[in-house]
This record gives C-alpha cells, structure tokens and sequence, in this order.
C-alpha cells in the first residue's frame, strides 16, 4: 500500500512538471508536486515496526519538537521550489551549449555541405536544415521514407504559433481547414520523397518585404509566425501556402516553395516574421484544367513497372482528370482506407504498394503518396507537401498553436491558371491534425515558451523565487535558533535510568530493567546488577545474565551477539509472567 502511494506521487509530480494542467502557474505546479513527494516519502518511511530497546525516547514528543520538525518539512519545501524553478532552466541552456559546441565540429559542417551540395532539401529536422522539432514527420537528411510498421508516438509539444493580424483574418481562418507548409518534395524513388533538385537562389527584400506574384482575387490575410530557431543549422520559413509576402531582409530557396530563414543573430530568440498569402484549396476550385507541369519529376511515377501498372490501373477507373473524378478519388479513400498511426505493414512489401493494394491502414504520409501518385497517372502533376494542420485556437490572444501531433503531409495538384493547389485525401477524424477552439479559461503555451510582453503580459516568477527564497532563509535560520535554545530534556524518572555504574547500557540490561519493573522490583539509580538480583527473586537463568554481564564489562570477553538475543528473548519472557 505504501508504495503504490509513492509510485502514485512520483507519476503525479512527474504529469505536474510536465506542464498539465497548462492553465496552472509553473510555480503552483512545482509546489503541488513537491508536496505531494514530501507526504508520499513520509508515509512511506513508516511503518510499525517493533520496539527498539536500544533507542527509546526518555520522554513523549512536545510542541518545540513539533514545531521543529513543522519547520524543516517548510525548508525542504523552499528548497524544492527554488530548485525545481532554477536548476531545470539553467540545465537546459547547458545541454544546448554541449548541442551547439558538438554540432560546430568538422564532421558536422563537413556532412551539412555535402548535403547542401547534392541540392538535397533542407526543409527537414536535423543534419538537413530545418526547425529543430519533435515533429514525428520530419526526420532523416533531404528525404521522407514511407513507414512501413513502425508505430508512431507524436508529441503533444507546441511548435507554431499564428497570430492573425485582424479579427477577419482570424475568422477566414476559422471557417476553413488551416494549412502551415514548411517545403514540398517532389521525386518518390525507393520508398522515399526527394526534393525536387535546383540551383539555390536568394530572394532580397524590396521595401523590408519579400514579394510573390500569385493569381488570385480571393481575398488574403496578414498574419505572423512564430518558431524556435533551429540550434546548429539553418531554419525554413513556415507560411500559409499561396504565399504572397513576407517581412524578412532576404530567403534563399533551396526547393520549390522551400525557404530557408536568414540566420538569427540573438540568442535563444524565436523567429518572428510577418507574411501575407490566400488560403485556398481544391474545396474553393470550380473546375479542373491540369497545367503544363513546371518539371517533369511531378508526373514520375515509381520505377517498379508491375507498380506502375496496378497504380494506373487503379487512376483509370476515376476516369479523365475532372473535379468530378478528383471527388471520386477523395471519396474512394476514405471509404475503402483506414487511418491509423500502427500501419503494420509487412517488412518485405513496398509501403505504397502495400498500403493501396494489401492493408489499406496508413497515416497521413501515405494517404498523401497515394493520392500523388494516382493523380499522376490521370495525368495531374502533383507533389507532396508537409507541415502542420488544424491548430488550437485561442480566442483571448488571438492565436492559434500548432503542435507536433499536427504534423502533416498533404498533395498538391497543379493546376492552369491557378498553380498548386492543395489536395486533401487524410481522413478527416483522425488523430492529428485537427482544429480545436481553446476553452474559456485555457493559457496558451506561447507564454510557457517565449512569453512576448506584446502579444500575453508576461508572468514575472522573480518576486515568488525571491519571496521563496527570503521564506526559506527565515525558516533555515529559525530551526538552528530553536535546536542552539532548546533546552535539555527533563530527567526521567529514577527507575528509567540506565545505570550510572554502566555506561551505554546494552539491550540485555535494559530488558532487565524493563522486567524488573514488570514485577513490582523497579532498579533504583546506582545499584548494580549482582546487588539487585540479590534483593529480588531472581528468575532461574540469573546465573548464567549475571556471568555474561561481568565477564563483558570488568573482563576481556568480547560481546556476543546471539548469547544477548538469547538472554533478551528470556527477559522478555520473564517480563510477561508478570502480566
């Protein structure tokens, strides 16, 4: 019982300092946990346990010890507070410095242009360029692999924040499915999407604003991003697609519709960029006329020629490249596909082949793949894109968070006159990447992360660590006043003393003690045991007590430890004849 209770309280403090619930202060949080430890530690270190004869208190507890033992309980509880607010944060920089000062090495710098070098996408997580992230999308150098069967765990851990300029820009936003693209990929070879390669080129800012020629009347929203910088490489812009503008002095694209951020000067500081684009989608086309494809990597399809067949065989029976076969092919996957983050797909088949043909359960990457690659074979160029999806939004702010269980992958199909055009395949209940409203009361985590005194009033800790800390401080110098004046405890009574004739009194002699005065004999102070033993009635294993007790204390027997518990045992029994 008492330590499941522990084990409790650990996986309680645990939840706490992992930030739920978000609406809770980060020092209420730390505090609760610390207290519930300190209580679970306690009733776990006692328990009953037998009567020690070699410790037992001269006296029965007092209010000074009470109020002792009150005040260095309130100490631990400063202590944990200072330290849990302090040490977490300050151990956090130190593990990016080591981050920083490991990935500056040679074998990093030298890997880093190799890919640049290959016109490898830099738009992913780690050695290839992009945000530092959770995202369970965003991994391995310039490529995406379809999983096949390994499940996915995605993180709860908030990565994008959109403030939308007006309160209209908010409300477009709202009534619409909301996309953040990060970069697309255009080449599927070997289980995989590659970049579409191209000579990098940088875009300068005209006007402290970089701009985009996008054919459009449909109206446009102004909005601004925010993200961590990446830690040891270069970061990609994150922008609503179609994107018309954007206030940054200059962006070097390395793909098609893949940015990447000047370098951030200021130390452990977000991006914040403003941007301007038109949210549209296949939802807001009337008709579908496919363009000349802007390279010929957007109508490949794979290299295997008995996938090929089946995947053409397949786009044949939705028909010529209309809305109404494109509604076809939307409403065939959700009603023949399941989504599921477990695809537990056979290790030896081919992901998309698999996933069309075999299992049909995926998650958004494949559901993307699939709808590429059929509508290439109806003679649509298409590509994959990847991001975020649906946001929280939080009405007080006027923000909206996107979290790493967001991450998405989405097709893209181009079209005459209108240019790439957003697909959506993934079902729509699923288990990222859908759009939420915050509740009344709910904090965003904005202010957890950066806490920008412009957009949420910053929470100032420094007046609770210092009250925490001058409470601790009075607290700390209380107890050593109250244990310097505490004053010494009251004699006991003449029959509970230890003998003075022996010092440290052994467990033997004070169960004979005890004994003695079961039966009515108590041993007054300054006796000795062969005299007390002579004015008693002495039990028949005297001889053998009294033997044992001076061969110890005036001769050179040393101690034994078996022939004391035999004599405690014999006492204690004698002790309860008299009861």
């Amino acid at each position: 019982m008492r330590s499941g209770l522990l084990i409790l309280a650990i996986i309680t403090g645990y939840i706490l300092l992992r930030g739920w619930p978000e609406q809770w202060h980060t020092i209420l949080r730390i505090f609760v946990a610390a207290s519930l430890l300190v209580v679970a530690f306690f009733f776990w270190g006692h328990c009953d346990r037998p009567t020690s004869t070699l410790a037992k208190s001269a006296r029965k507890p007092r209010a000074f010890d009470y109020l002792s033992i009150s005040l260095a309980v309130l100490l631990l509880e400063c202590f944990f507070l200072l330290f849990l607010s302090v040490v977490p944060e300050k151990s956090e920089r130190f593990a990016i410095s080591i981050d920083e000062i490991l990935r500056s090495s040679s074998n990093y710098e030298k890997g880093k242009s190799r890919i640049e070098s290959q016109g490898m996408n830099e738009g992913s997580n780690g050695e290839d360029g992009s945000l530092v992230t959770s995202n369970w999308l965003f991994s391995g150098p310039g490529r995406r692999s379809l999983n096949k069967n390994k499940k996915v765990r995605p993180s709860n851990r908030p990565e994008v924040y959109l403030f939308p300029s007006t309160p209209n820009d908010a409300r477009i936003l709202l009534d619409r499915e909301r996309f953040l693209r990060n970069f697309t990929l255009a080449t599927y070879r070997e289980e995989s999407w590659l970049p579409l390669s191209l000579i990098p080129k940088t875009l300068l800012a005209k006007n402290k604003a970089i701009n985009f020629e996008i054919n459009s009347n449909r109206p446009k929203i102004s909005y601004e991003i925010s993200h961590q910088v990446k830690r040891g490489g270069p970061t990609l812009a994150i922008t609503i697609p179609n994107l018309i503008s954007i206030k940054q002095p200059s962006l070097r694209e390395t793909s098609p519709d893949t940015f990447r951020l000047s370098p951030n000067t200021i130390r452990d500081k977000e991006y914040r960029y403003e941007a301007t684009s038109i949210p549209f989608d296949f939802n807001d086309t009337l008709k579908i006329i496919p363009g000349t494809p802007p390279a010929p990597e957007y109508m490949e399809l794979p290299d295997n020629p008995k996938l090929q067949g089946k995947i053409k065989t397949l786009a044949a029976t939705f028909g010529a490249p209309t809305r109404e076969s494109l509604l076809s092919l939307r409403r065939y996957l959700h009603e023949n596909y399941r989504y599921s983050l477990d695809p537990a797909m056979p290790s030896e088949a081919e992901p998309i082949d698999s996933f069309l043909f075999e299992t049909k359960t995926g998650y958004c990457t494949h559901f993307a793949t699939a709808t590429v690659l059929l509508a290439r074979a109806m003679g649509i160029p298409a590509r994959i894109a990847f991001g975020w999806s649906g946001g929280r939004y939080f009405s007080a702010p006027n923000l909206f968070v996107f979290r790493a269980r967001e991450a998405h992958a989405w097709a893209e199909i181009y079209l005459k006159n209108r240019g790439w055009v957003i697909f959506e395949t993934t079902p729509a209940v699923r288990e990222e990447g859908s759009p939420s409203l915050a509740g009344i009361n709910e904090i965003s985590p904005y202010l957890a992360n950066f806490g920008d005194d412009e957009v949420i009033p910053k929470q100032d800790t420094t007046p609770l660590l210092k009250a925490s800390f001058w409470i601790g401080s009075t607290l700390f110098i209380l107890l050593i006043g109250a244990l310097i004046i505490k004053r010494s405890p009251t004699p006991a009574s003449e029959h509970n003393l230890v003998s003075e004739v022996l010092p440290n009194s052994p467990n033997y002699l004070s169960a004979f003690r005890r004994a003695s005065q079961a039966h009515g004999n108590p041993m007054p102070s300054g006796r000795t045991l062969r005299a007390h033993l002579k004015s008693i009635a002495a039990p028949d294993f005297a001889t053998d007590l009294l033997q044992y007790h001076y061969a110890v204390l005036y001769g050179d027997q040393p101690r034994d430890r078996l022939i004391e518990k035999k004599l405690v045992h014999q006492l204690r029994k004698w002790e309860k004849e008299a009861t």
